[in-house]
């Protein structure tokens, strides 16, 4: 894959090539500002080659697995956080399925925690049971066990690997732009809906590296699937959720007078101070934060600016892998970063953070 940050204004998602001999030759297309290659193919709507949890030699679950009667409205990418293995072979990803599920076996759950897992080698296997199955019926969906409070809503894909210092093998890329493909149309996802685990959750997963192609992978679907694209597309954050995304909110609810402590847990006294932050800008007072807040919450930052909203900042770029001194203070040192992330997202290098660069902090997706 090409890891050469774009430039402003004149930005080329770039393919691996590997990538274009799967895909297939296309024409260019602009999308925000952005080159991107949209691909020919007689049918995209084709499924990937996905194992069964029959195929892999799966155990039976340990209990019932919940059908849910309506569709996902998210696919979380994971990494399995095991070693870089260089063997690729079927037999090898058949053996991390089972490994897989005897391990989630051994943390009490019923059966393996995601919905599907991408082998190093690029296999595509099916993980919880009945995964396969309701994607294909499109109309139901199994309750995973993957990431709190999104269990119920998320579609959970690991790709094996630790990828928080390298990036995935190509055969691996490759499967995963077809699998979020293939979920977007079965269940009628845009490519907006994907986000990292980290987004919800107080950890380093899907890794720093692959954590930072998300927006390749969303718009290599997007090209895929031809369809229109927001401005701007926010997560949804709310009670029970936690990691970084949870501080941003936080320091900024900090930087309008609330009194919040920074804990990186989405509580009860964060939902009330959100609660009382849209009630005053007459938005309705609902204690999540959906887009609507999101635009109302962030502020622009700019060199010379101060204060927690400098802190939410530094903070997002320091566990996105930008080295940034958390002191509150907009110098040149943080501009610098924030150009570099903001050439890194194929947005303008403008060196301020506006509403476009604060949804690509927070994981959104900036058309």
């Amino acid at each position: 894959m090409d890891d050469t940050p774009a430039k402003a204004n004149q930005q080329t998602c770039r393919l691996d090539r590997r990538t274009l001999i799967k895909l297939g030759a296309g024409t260019l297309a602009t999308l925000g500002g952005v080159q991107l290659m949209l691909f020919s193919q007689p049918d995209v709507s084709a499924a990937p080659l996905i194992a069964s949890t029959a195929t892999w030699g799966a155990q039976p679950a340990k209990g019932p697995n919940t059908i849910l009667p309506y569709k996902p409205t998210t696919i979380l990418i994971h990494h399995t956080d095991t070693l870089n293995t260089i063997n690729y072979s079927r037999s090898e990803a058949y053996a991390l399925g089972r490994s897989i599920q005897q391990y989630h076996f051994a943390n009490g759950w019923i059966d393996t925690g995601q919905h599907f897992t991408i082998s190093r080698g690029g296999y595509i296997m099916e993980g919880r049971h009945k995964s396969l199955q309701m994607l294909q019926a499109r109309d139901y969906f199994v309750r995973g066990s993957h990431c709190p409070i999104l269990n119920s809503y998320a579609v959970g894909i690991e790709n094996e690997g630790n990828y928080n210092a390298a990036l995935p093998p190509d055969a691996l890329w490759i499967s995963l732009v077809n699998l979020c493909t293939y979920v977007c149309q079965q269940y009628g996802l845009n490519a907006n809906a994907i986000f990292g685990h980290r987004d919800f959750y107080g950890t380093d997963c899907p890794g720093t590296e692959l954590y930072g192609r998300l927006r390749d992978l969303r718009l290599q679907v997007h090209a895929r699937l031809g369809q229109a694209l927001p401005t701007r597309t926010w997560p949804v954050i709310k009670s029970g959720i936690s990691g970084e995304n949870v501080k941003t909110i936080q320091y900024l609810l900090r930087s309008y007078g609330y009194h919040t402590d920074v804990t990186g847990m989405f509580g009860n006294s964060t939902a009330s101070n959100i609660a009382k932050f849209q009630a005053a800008r007459g938005l309705s007072a609902v204690g999540f934060v959906g887009p609507q807040t999101w635009e109302t919450l962030i502020t622009p930052l700019a060199i010379g600016s101060a204060g927690d909203g400098v802190l939410a900042l530094q903070s997002q770029l320091n566990s996105k892998g930008y080295a940034c001194v958390v002191n509150g203070r907009f110098g040149p040192i943080t501009t610098s970063v924030v150009q570099q992330f903001q050439s890194n997202m194929g947005l303008p290098v403008v060196g301020y953070v506006g509403p476009n660069t604060w949804c690509a902090l927070v994981g959104g997706m900036v058309a």
